[in-house]
């Protein structure tokens, strides 16, 4: 043999080789790929009927078991509703009439799978980024408000599901949805969703042999019609119209605590039913969300946020009983929100309310610990009133607001245990000058006021407190205007002031700080592992507030002040969630040691570096025993006016921070309660007149 023929077959062995080891190499891989698959489809299998696991959220159903009252709660209306409200369920969703007034009955109608629906009014909608409208044009319908329906008055939910299984592939075929209905108290089936009634006939004429024992017409648009669709897929899932007299109602299917939770846009997971009714209006066509909830679930969603989730027991037990009491006297005809169809809004101006997130044990203790427990006098549910600061003092609820009557147990009380001048926005110093303060008093209506405020005086304070009830202000023309009562002057001038507790100068004005001394409390209370209220402790670590205000954003264009309301939404990797002013705090040099376990604050420097860096403070006069200081602060400009107070809100009933001082000195939750409210008792709702 040559040796080019012996070369020639070395090659082409090794060719073969080659060959073996690749073939060899795709052979193991299709073997591992056809295993992977298996895999796959089996888990897929035993997984495809087992429910999705509810996002984790404490258990919170035996709260639902207590009392015999629902609370409804505005979670959007007015300014804040949209033309659609999208809602999450990892266990299916339930769908039903749902009672606004009587016993606020939800009779169950239609069921879901899990997943996402969006809510929405039943008009031609557009969608852009995620979000639905109703559409100015017919050429811009994603979503038609227009359908084809058939008469089934005589169906019972069972007949319409059959009658939905008999004809839904062949209606598909050509194209259209079959949509179930419940109409003015009868199940209906729907076809299709057009843009016009036009489109729609065309639609009749392909589809009018499928039924012919029922009547089928075209429907519209009313102004009392929801529908509920996919928002990924824009399939109508249900429409629901019974007018005026009941709203769809959605709930969430129980978990195996018997827990009901709905997830918001907002992130927030709310327990109860949501129920969507439709408001049109000239300037905005959309649902209001109202959520339907038992009395305790309620209590339990609004502790959190009203103090802390992390605070003394006897405090949020305090607040749970004060809570209770505030929400079963704003209820239906007493609510100033009953035009809107429900009892409490969810912001300051009711109670603030997020639902289940943040319910931890202690608030389960302290809800379950007082259930059914409110304040009364003369054997009626007191009007609970409390705001998060008094700043020494309280004022009664007719110096407050005004009136004739003087409500007894609401009166005014001096609070020396109230560490204000370590608490959050309860001791503030503001600066504004003349012609500022007219523009201010101008948009608060007093339109008589022209150019800049010349001065402004403290005519009468509030009976036994050192809240304005009088502050007359003066302009550089001799207009003069009396503004009166307390609360009218810490709107007006809001948001320079925090309450009506303050003094006002110009250039310069003298003020007291009063520290709290720990002998005049109940010390002998007071035990080794109860935080110091100068510091208090949340997570298990010191923490320092920073007014947010206080911040500002750099744009393109200039730099702007914050202004944060009371809560703040933040875009997170879930979406866009709305955090409260005590969830978000602020490292910075001045408190960063604080998170480090240090003290920022202290006896001598009651207020952050920033506040002694921008006014100038001097000490005139200090008590022997150290609980007073007298000073003057002067403002940076010496012909503009400076504001110095104490306190946070209107200031009459309890305060938040100064009822975790008594908490921390020892008090327990009844004693607390009286040291705000004169005269009363603590019982269950239901022994009283309001419900006996």
């Amino acid at each position: 043999m040559s040796k080019d023929n012996a070369k020639k077959r070395t090659r082409e062995e090794k060719k073969k080789l080659v060959v073996r080891i690749v073939a060899i190499f795709l052979a193991v891989l299709m073997v591992l790929g056809m295993a992977y698959y298996t895999i796959m489809i089996l888990a897929s299998a035993i997984h495809a009927d087992a429910p999705a696991e509810q996002t984790e959220v404490l258990d919170t159903s035996s709260l639902k078991a207590s009392g015999d009252v629902l609370i409804s709660v505005g979670i959007t209306y007015d300014s804040t509703m949209t033309t659609s409200y999208a809602v999450s369920s990892e266990r299916g969703f339930l769908l039903g009439s749902q009672e606004l007034d009587g016993d606020r009955r939800f009779e169950e109608l239609w069921d879901l799978p899990a997943g996402t629906v969006a809510c929405a009014s039943d008009a031609n909608l557009t969608e852009s980024r995620g979000s639905y409208s109703v559409a100015s044009r017919e050429r811009d319908t994603d979503i038609g408000g227009f359908h084809l329906e058939i008469d089934c008055w005589d169906c019972g939910r069972e007949d319409l599901e059959d009658l939905i299984d008999d004809n839904e592939r062949a209606v598909n075929r050509m194209g259209y949805d079959l949509i179930p209905a419940y109409i003015d108290g009868y199940y209906m089936l729907r076809i299709g969703d057009f843009s016009s009634k036009d489109e729609a006939e065309e639609a009749l004429e392909e589809l009018e042999d499928f039924f012919p024992r029922r009547r089928m017409n075209i429907v519209g648009p009313t102004d009392t019609a929801v529908t509920v669709f996919d928002p990924d897929t824009r399939t109508i899932l249900f429409e629901y119209d019974c007018g005026s007299d009941t709203e769809l109602g959605i709930a969430a299917r129980e978990d195996r605590n018997g827990n009901t939770y709905l997830t918001a846009p907002s992130g927030n997971i709310y327990d109860g039913v949501f129920a969507f009714r439709r408001v049109v209006t000239k300037e905005a066509d959309g649902v209001s969300v109202i959520n339907i909830i038992p009395l305790e679930a309620y209590i339990a969603g609004v502790l959190p946020y009203e103090t802390s989730n992390a605070w003394p027991i006897e405090t949020q037990k305090a607040f749970a009983v004060t809570v209770r009491s505030f929400t079963l006297t704003n209820m239906k005809s007493n609510s100033k929100h009953w035009g809107h169809k429900f009892d409490l809004c969810t912001e300051v101006c009711c109670q603030v309310y997020r639902g289940a997130a943040k319910i931890n044990d202690a608030v389960m203790e302290a809800v379950l610990g007082t259930e059914g427990e409110v304040m009364t006098y003369d054997n009626r549910i007191v009007v609970a009133y409390y705001v998060s600061s008094m700043g020494g003092v309280t004022v009664s609820a007719q110096d407050a607001w005004g009136g004739k009557d003087d409500i007894p147990y609401l009166q005014p009380i001096e609070t020396p245990w109230e560490d204000y001048m370590h608490h959050e926005n309860a001791f503030w110093i503001s600066e504004i000058s003349p012609s500022a303060l007219c523009d201010r008093l101008n948009l608060a209506g007093y339109k008589q006021l022209k150019g800049e405020i010349e001065s402004a005086e403290i005519l009468e304070y509030a009976r036994d407190s050192t809240y304005i009830k009088t502050l007359r202000v003066t302009d550089t023309y001799g207009n003069k205007v009396d503004i009166t009562p307390c609360d009218s002057v810490r709107i007006s001038l809001t948001p320079y002031v925090k309450s009506s507790n303050f003094v006002i100068g110009r250039g310069s004005v003298e003020y007291t700080e009063d520290v709290v001394v720990s002998e005049s409390a109940k010390t002998e209370k007071k035990t080794a592992d109860k935080p110091d209220s100068s510091k208090p402790e949340v997570f298990g670590i010191d923490y320092a507030y920073m007014d947010l205000d206080d911040f500002y954003v750099i744009t393109a264009d200039a730099e702007e002040r914050t202004y944060f309301g009371d809560s703040v939404s933040v875009l997170t990797e879930n979406g866009l969630i709305e955090y409260g002013k005590r969830d978000i705090f602020a490292i910075t040099r001045q408190n960063a040691a604080s998170f480090a376990g240090a003290t920022v604050l202290g006896p001598d420097d009651p207020y952050s570096d920033d506040y002694t860096s921008k006014y100038i403070t001097e000490t005139v006069e200090d008590k022997t025993d150290g609980s007073t200081r007298t000073k003057i602060a002067r403002a940076e400009n010496s012909d503009n006016f400076i504001i110095v107070g104490k306190g946070w809100g209107h200031g009459v009933g309890m305060s938040q921070w100064g009822a975790f001082d008594l908490a921390v000195q020892g008090y327990d939750a009844r004693e607390i309660l009286e040291a705000y409210f004169r005269d009363i008792d603590v019982k269950h709702y239901l022994k009283t007149d309001n419900y006996r």
